[in-house]
Formats: structure tokens, sequence, C-alpha cells
């Protein structure tokens, strides 16, 4: 009989819905909206994954931070090991994006999201960690970093970390007064956000800030007035914070990702890079991923492979190739 595992760690089976223990880890990770993170660790109940995303959420459309971790150093090659005593795997590098909505729907790959491309192309090589948080904006998200990435945990420092907000700290205050967060406490967050990582060994250059995409005002007025309320933001608002974002990468000394300019190159029509006027479409995704991954891929090129290739595994005594360091 099939079986799958709803989102609040339920399993769903013959139409009946039975609670699951989720583990701790997971529980943490869907602190939904603006950071992500996909671990690909299987947990203890089986049908659930450890997953988490951080970023402002905005169906994964808008901000989101990622972070890749080292490999823990090898052991110093042709150290047989012991018999009968397979060494655990080294530690996986991992990326962390952070952010919204957008980050929480980057992981979707139906929608072709930006953050499951992401974790395509590291198969077996890094682990991408969801910390999408819906709704989330930097004023929250700087409160919640601490509780994501710290220092001492064991962990092999991220080798990298994506910061996507500014979609709804830029929502309007009359019109949106809880998740608008004035400009410059939006730049005060995100220095802040840089230096702590910073402090638990995340250098600068291993950070990518990510400014908000543009907003199509008519769509998103259209879904506005559909929840009985006026339109809550402006592109031209909007543009602010993205000049912003770029600003306190200028000061920080951080990789930066311009969204909101490169969509509206050249005054092209950037409505298909969004679904509804303010969350990423596919093709938005699609265009996000292919202008981070450049940023990404040098930061991750001289990770190494986590076990041999197929074709380079021994034969005669595979063990020799599979009970190793790991690293290929």
């Amino acid at each position: 009989m099939n079986e799958r595992t709803g989102s609040e760690g339920t399993r769903l089976s013959s139409g009946k819905r039975t609670k699951m223990s989720v583990p701790r880890a997971t529980a943490t990770a869907r602190l939904n909206n603006d950071w992500s993170v996909a671990k690909g660790a299987r947990p203890q109940n089986p049908g659930v994954w450890r997953t988490a995303t951080l970023t402002d959420n905005r169906r994964a459309t808008n901000c989101a931070g990622a972070s890749f971790h080292h490999h823990r150093p090898p052991r110093p090659r042709g150290t047989p090991p012991r018999p009968g005593s397979p060494r655990p795997l080294p530690a996986r590098p991992a990326l962390l994006p952070a952010g919204n909505m957008a980050l929480c729907e980057a992981f979707s790959f139906q929608q072709g999201g930006w953050g499951a491309s992401l974790a395509d192309k590291l198969v077996r090589k890094c682990d991408v960690l969801n910390r999408g948080f819906s709704g989330y904006n930097t004023r929250w998200a700087k409160i919640i970093l601490p509780r994501l990435i710290k220092k001492g945990t064991g962990l092999d420092s991220p080798v990298a970390v994506t910061i996507f907000f500014g979609a709804n700290d830029s929502a309007l205050k009359d019109e949106n007064p809880k998740q608008h967060v004035p400009l410059d406490e939006y730049v005060a967050n995100l220095k802040s956000m840089v230096c702590y990582l910073k402090s638990v060994d995340v250098p600068e250059h291993r950070i990518v800030l990510i400014s908000p995409p543009p907003l199509c005002e008519a769509a998103w007025e259209r879904e506005c007035l559909a929840q009985g309320c006026k339109l809550n933001r402006r592109n031209l608002v909007v543009g602010e914070y993205a000049g912003a974002c770029l600003q306190v990468a200028r000061d920080c000394g951080t990789d930066v990702l311009d969204l909101w300019t490169l969509m509206q190159k050249d005054g092209q029509d950037f409505s298909s890079f969004l679904s509804d006027g303010l969350h990423l479409s596919p093709d938005g995704n699609e265009f996000l991923f292919s202008h981070l991954w450049p940023l990404i891929e040098k930061k991750v090129s001289s990770l190494p492979l986590l076990l041999p290739y197929w074709r380079d595994v021994a034969e005669a005594k595979p063990e020799l190739s599979l009970l190793g360091d790991g690293d290929h």
C-alpha cells in the first residue's frame, strides 16, 4: 500500500491520518519562512526527510539564504579500515539558503525551484539546507539566525550562505504594518546577520546577498483585492530596498545578486518571472538559478565527490573503495 507523509509529519495511508513523532531537527527546520536548508539525511522516522528553509518565503520566490558546509579533513590516505568496522561517511559540506517565502518554494521540484536546482547540481558533493520562512522579514530573521547556525556544534562551517530578504520588509507601512521594516532598519538587520555569520566562522567571501525581485503591481493588486485588501507594495519602494541590499554587500564585502535590476534590464517585461506579481514563477526560479549558480560554483568547485563513481569501485573487493575515507 502506498504511503505518503503530510507537511506536518502526519502519515497518510488509506485516507487515515496518523500522527508521527517528527525529529527535533526536522521541526526546527520547519521554521518555514526566511532561510533555506535541504538536508539529505534520513531521520529515524521513515517517510520523513529532514528539510529546512530560511528566506522570507514568498513562495520560494523572494529572499533566501543558503549555506554550504565543508567536508571534515579526510584521514590520511592508505589508512586501512578496521575489519568489520566500516568508517562513517565524512561530514557533508552544506550550502544554506536563508530567506522568505521565495526560498520555501525554491525547493519545489514541481515548480522548478532554484533551491531544488542547486541541490541537483551539488548532489554527492554538498547538502543544500533549506531555511526559508514564509512571510518573514529581516527583523525576525536576525532573531532566529543564531538558532539556525551555531559555532561549535560539531558541524563544519558552511561553504556558502545566501541571504534573500526584502520583499516583505518593503511592504507599505500603512497597508501592511506587521511585515513592514523601515529601510534603515533593513540595512542594519542585513549587516547584523553578516556580522553574526562572520562570528561563527562564515567569512564574507562565503556569503551571497540576494535582492528582492521587482513587483508587478497590476498582478499583485488583483491578488490583494481578491483577499479584501488594498495594494500593499510598490515596485519603486522595493527598488529602494534592493539598492540598500547592494550597498550592504559593498560595505560588508560579500557577493550580491541584484534580481530587481536584472529582471527589468533594458525595459523587458518581467511579468513572466512572477506567478502572482510578487512570488517567483517557474521562469523566475530558472532566471534566479542561472544568475546565482556562477556565484555559488566558485565557492564549491573544489569540493570532492562523496564516495567513488561506480566505475571506480574495486570489482573484486568493493569494500576497499567503499569503506575508506569516502572522499574521491
